[in-house]
């Protein structure tokens, strides 16, 4: 049992629902009955699931019928996924589940980033092991398949730098996965099905390829039979998009064939990042990818490929008719979803402490719109959320199911 004095860490859901935002905990349920185990939420809440460690990392996805699952690390390190069905008559958040203690899956590494592609009933999970030694830090991949899951470690793979960023995504043709090796290379650990893992040193094999920041966040998007994009900050803090497409074939080579592409963002006006700025990526409704991160002046910056060339939107700058959203704390994460019908975006990061509420207080920001048309909200004040963990980077995850839901670790 807990005492009262040590911090709980659990993960709060935010969510906007039939046009109202409401927060909940998805570890801790308001109702204790007679039964239920003393927590150290206080009276009042009962523990429904295993709480998270500080600087876990989180990924959520969601689907049209609003069923939801979110991936954290738990306290021995074990990765946990909680799961909320709206048909269940238990409490809805009720149901999880521990992979190392049901698929014997190694635990996960300190701090391990975890990624998550795929739909639900079909779900990829990732994370970096915990290895000891030469052995440690591999990927290791959890697959659903309905309510069946097996896990794989990629042990043949370069171990990942210490604070390797992690991404994935899923395309007609397979399953892939990105993270940093110690040197900073980004290496493409692809699952083959029956024939297993096959590894790239994606940095390597693209002339010309600069080494992603000490400091760089990933994040990727993949859509097609294979068309996959990477996007992380160079060691000047300047977004790249790596490519890789799919040749049709021509006279000449009629086989067709694929490629990755290189692209400096930088070309076409994209300004320089802070430093370690969290990247995140959606799709519009044509396919087209819209890039966002923060610059040095820690507001949102858009880079969106229109179908015929690149545009450069200030969107925190020019926020709220000119005025400007909140700038960005300094260890904040962003994340992002598409709007219902993909017109616009929604944007969540965590507003800098300075916003006039009271020293110490949360801001968490929501910057929505398209192209020079952007509104914020401090839903933090708004809806006097729990506290934001500090101490280390707190990851968002950002899902859309019947509507908008973002993630993140709190420390009450």
């Amino acid at each position: 049992m807990r005492t009262m004095a040590e911090k709980v860490y659990s993960i709060i859901e935010v969510a906007q629902q039939d046009g109202k935002w409401g927060y909940s905990d998805i570890n801790f349920s308001e109702g204790r009955s007679a039964h239920s185990p003393e927590s150290a939420a206080g009276p009042g809440w009962r523990q429904i699931s295993p709480v998270a460690i500080a600087g876990s990392g989180l990924a959520a996805a969601g689907s049209g019928e609003d069923q939801r699952r979110v991936y954290y690390q738990e306290q021995d390190r074990s990765l946990v996924g909680a799961a909320y069905d709206p048909s269940s008559s238990d409490g809805h958040w009720a149901g999880y589940r521990v992979f190392t203690r049901e698929t014997g899956a190694p635990t996960a590494d300190v701090g391990s980033a975890v990624a998550v592609t795929g739909r639900i009933g079909g779900l990829r999970v990732y994370y970096l092991d915990d290895g000891r030694g030469e052995d440690g830090r591999r990927p290791v991949r959890l697959a659903e398949r309905g309510r069946e899951w097996t896990y794989s470690v990629c042990a043949d793979a370069p171990r990942g730098s210490p604070i390797s960023p992690l991404a994935a995504v899923t395309t007609e043709q397979g399953e892939y996965a990105y993270y940093l090796d110690a040197r900073g290379h980004l290496f493409e650990a692809s699952w083959l099905g029956e024939e297993g893992w096959s590894v790239c040193d994606v940095t390597s094999g693209i002339e010309g390829c600069p080494t992603p920041s000490s400091l760089s966040r990933l994040t990727a998007v993949g859509c097609g039979t294979d068309s996959r994009l990477v996007y992380f900050l160079d060691e000047n803090n300047r977004p790249v998009q790596l490519e890789h497409s799919v040749i049709a074939g021509t006279k000449k080579r009629p086989e067709g064939g694929v490629e990755w592409r290189l692209r400096r963002l930088s070309d076409y006006g994209a300004p320089a990042a802070a430093a370690g700025s969290q990247p995140a990526v959606v799709l519009t409704a044509d396919g087209h990818p819209q890039l966002y991160y923060l610059d040095v002046d820690r507001m949102v910056v858009e880079v969106e490929f229109n179908g015929r060339g690149w545009e450069v939107n200030r969107a925190g700058a020019d926020a709220d008719d000119g005025a400007g959203a909140p700038a960005a704390a300094g260890a904040s994460s962003l994340a992002a979803v598409p709007g219902g019908d993909r017109s616009a975006a929604q944007l969540f990061y965590l507003g800098a402490a300075d916003l006039g509420d009271g020293p110490g207080d949360n801001h968490l920001i929501e910057l929505r719109g398209a192209g020079d048309r952007w509104t914020s909200r401090n839903l933090g004040a708004e809806l006097d959320l729990p506290d934001v963990a500090t101490g280390v980077p707190s990851p968002f995850a950002a899902i859309r199911t019947s509507g908008p839901r973002v993630y993140y670790t709190s420390e009450e």
